[in-house]
């Protein structure tokens, strides 16, 4: 399988990461899109390593949460998604 870099590292997701791509029907570039493009949308402080990037997508926002790690399969360091989730906007209240 070919993974996209990011960071010049490849981007690994894990089973329960796969099943949230498939249920909102996106895919690894999606992920590589959100984590280029999107903004820091961290509601509390993180671990070192831990990103979490949101892009916004018409009336939706995709959240994704990656994690540097050491795969023993590819024998390299990567990024492994943790999490991606779609939610909508909420509207601001007068």
């Amino acid at each position: 399988m070919i993974y996209p870099l990011f960071h010049d590292l490849p981007l690994v997701p894990t089973r329960s990461a796969m099943t949230e791509l498939y249920n909102n029907s996106l895919d690894l570039f999606a992920v590589l899109d959100v984590l280029e493009l999107g903004y820091d949308c961290s509601k509390g402080r993180r671990s070192k390593g831990i990103l979490e990037r949101c892009l916004d997508k018409g009336k939706k926002t995709i959240r994704v949460v990656v994690v540097k790690s050491w795969n023993h399969s590819l024998d390299s360091e990567v990024w492994v998604i943790t999490h991606v989730g779609m939610t909508s906007k909420s509207k601001v209240r007068k």
